[in-house]
C-alpha cells in the first residue's frame, strides 16, 4: 500500500507538471482548432465528405499524440544530466521501479485526457456535419464503433510511452531516446508494408520460406499498429473484426506494456546515477 501510495503521489506530480506546461496548452488550442476547421471538409467533398472528415480529425487526434510522446514524453522521462531533479527522484523512500510506474502511470493519464478532450471535439464535430447534410451524403455514424476507434489510437500511442520509458533505460540524453522512439515507430510503420510487399513476390511455395518468418519474429518487438486501427469501422453500421480479434489486438497491445514497463524497472534498477 506505501508504494501504491508512492506511485500515485509520482504520477499526480508528473499529471500536474503536464498540465501547467504552456507548450502543452498550445499543443491542446492547436489541435482543437485544426479539428474545429474539420467543419469545412463538406465544401470540399461530394457523397464521401463523412469518411473524409473522420480520417482527418482521427489524424489531428494521432499528430497531437505523437507531438506529446516526442516532444514532452521523451524530454520528461529521458536521463538527462543537466538536470538533477530525477537523482533526488531516485533516492530511498522511492525506489527505481517506483519511479518507472510513477511517471508512466501520470504521463499515461495525461495523454489519455488529451484525446479525451480531443475525441469529445471530434465526436461533436462528425455530428454537426452529419446534421447539416443530407443523409445520402453521411449515411451512417456509429458512436461504438468511434470509441473503439478512439480507444485504439489511445493504447497504440501507450505502447509507444511505454517504449520510451524502456528506451530512457538504456540510453541517457532526451535527443538519443527520440531518435530511437522515431527509429521504433518508423520500423513499426513499415514493416506491414514489407511483410505485404514480400509475400506479393513470393510464389505459393515460397510462401514458407525463411524470410516470411523472419518478418513474422520481428513482430514480437515491433508490433503492428495497424491492428488496432478501426477508422474505417466509423461510418459502417458493423465491424470489421470479430469481438474475438479485437480482444485479442488489445490484449496483445497490454503484453507489450506490461513487457516494456517490467524491462524498464529491470534496466532502471541496474544503471548508475553517475
Amino acid at each position: 500500500m506505501n508504494a501504491m501510495q508512492r506511485i500515485k503521489a509520482l504520477g499526480r506530480i508528473m499529471f500536474i507538471d503536464g498540465m501547467r506546461r504552456h507548450a502543452l496548452i498550445g499543443l491542446v488550442i492547436l489541435s482543437l482548432l485544426a479539428e474545429a476547421f474539420g467543419l469545412l471538409f463538406m465544401d470540399f467533398f461530394g457523397h464521401d465528405v463523412g469518411r473524409a472528415s473522420s480520417d482527418f480529425l482521427f489524424s489531428i487526434m494521432w499528430m497531437a499524440g505523437l507531438l506529446f510522446l516526442f516532444f514532452h514524453a521523451v524530454q520528461v522521462i529521458a536521463w538527462d544530466e543537466e538536470n538533477g531533479a530525477i537523482y533526488a527522484l531516485l533516492s530511498r523512500p522511492i525506489s527505481r521501479a517506483e519511479y518507472v510506474l510513477g511517471v508512466f502511470a501520470g504521463l499515461a493519464l495525461l495523454l489519455f485526457c488529451l484525446h479525451l478532450l480531443l475525441g469529445t471535439v471530434a465526436y461533436g464535430t462528425l455530428l454537426l456535419i452529419k446534421q447539416s447534410l443530407r443523409e445520402t451524403y453521411f449515411p451512417v455514424f456509429s458512436m461504438p464503433h468511434f470509441v473503439l476507434t478512439w480507444l485504439g489510437i489511445v493504447v497504440m500511442q501507450w505502447v509507444l510511452l511505454a517504449a520510451i520509458m524502456l528506451f530512457s533505460g538504456m540510453v541517457r540524453g532526451g535527443f538519443p531516446v527520440l531518435l530511437l522512439t522515431m527509429a521504433y515507430y518508423g520500423i513499426c510503420s513499415g514493416l506491414p508494408v514489407v511483410r505485404a510487399s514480400v509475400s506479393q513476390h513470393l510464389s505459393p511455395e515460397q510462401s514458407s520460406s525463411g524470410l516470411t518468418y523472419f518478418l513474422q519474429a520481428l513482430t514480437t518487438v515491433f508490433p503492428d499498429f495497424s491492428r488496432l486501427d478501426f477508422k474505417d469501422s466509423v461510418l459502417s453500421s458493423q465491424l470489421l473484426f470479430s469481438n474475438w480479434h479485437i480482444a485479442v489486438y488489445f490484449g496483445v497491445a497490454g503484453l507489450y506494456i506490461a513487457l516494456a514497463i517490467v524491462f524498464a524497472c529491470q534496466l532502471y534498477a541496474r544503471r548508475d546515477l553517475q
